[in-house]
């Protein structure tokens, strides 16, 4: 399967900061702010600008990298991180505002990234386990954009994951969401489709799913799979 050799890799697109930081700077971001939208579904979309954001800043960075995905400005607050996972699409970075102990750390290989304030767009193999944390005294905004998602289509797969305890997202999605990620990269996965948290729609054959299947019994999960006509 397809694999980076790194988590991080930058995508040949750099562009002026400056303008991007000073419209952010003006902006009362909380947590998480999305600068386009999509009349489709998550994960897939078509994503199309917010009009508020086309001819900004902003909104020429999304033109310029072709409006892959769903893309928002995420705000860490000091000492502020995420749980470890991993995820089905990949993610673009650009870093606005940040300090020297903000990293995305990968655990798979033990390394640890920090992103200048450059205008370097970076893209993330997300397959790999990784969180984000905050560890210094300035809030960290990045601008995070998904990779857009093969759409679903039938005839296909519904895959669903039942039980598990307080941390049954974690312990499932750790055995699930890499294999999507790599198995999406390599065509084995040729749609996919998030319904909710516990279920999603997968155009494969059903022999890749078994072992990941298998996984997620051992763990105590009920896994059920039906066919979407």
């Amino acid at each position: 399967m397809v694999l980076n050799i790194f988590m991080l890799e930058k995508i040949g697109i750099t562009v002026d900061i400056n303008p991007i930081v000073k419209q952010v700077n003006s902006i009362d971001l909380e947590k998480s702010l999305a600068i386009n939208y999509t009349d489709g579904s998550l994960l897939n979309g078509p994503y199309k600008t917010k009009p508020e954001y086309v001819g900004t800043p902003l909104g020429d960075l999304l033109e310029l990298l072709g409006n892959p995905g769903e893309a928002r400005l995420l705000k860490l607050e000091c000492g502020e991180s995420y749980t470890a996972h991993s995820d089905p699409d990949d993610r673009i970075h650009v870093a606005i505002t940040t300090n020297a102990h903000a990293y995305l750390i990968n655990f798979d290989d033990e390394k640890m990234y920090h992103l200048p304030v450059d205008g370097e767009c970076w893209l993330m193999d997300t397959s790999r386990t990784h969180i984000a944390g905050n560890f210094g005294a300035r809030p960290r905004i990045h601008l995070n954009i998904r990779v857009a998602l093969p759409m679903f289509s039938t005839p296909g797969y519904s895959l669903k994951v039942e039980g598990g305890d307080y941390a049954w997202k974690q312990d499932s999605y750790m055995v699930l969401m890499s294999f999507f990620n790599r198995a999406i990269k390599d065509k084995i996965i040729t749609g996919f489709e998030k319904v909710n948290e516990r279920e999603v729609l997968i155009n494969c054959k059903l022999e890749n799913l078994n072992p990941y299947i298998d996984q997620l019994k051992a763990k105590g999960f009920n896994v059920g799979i039906t066919n979407v006509l």
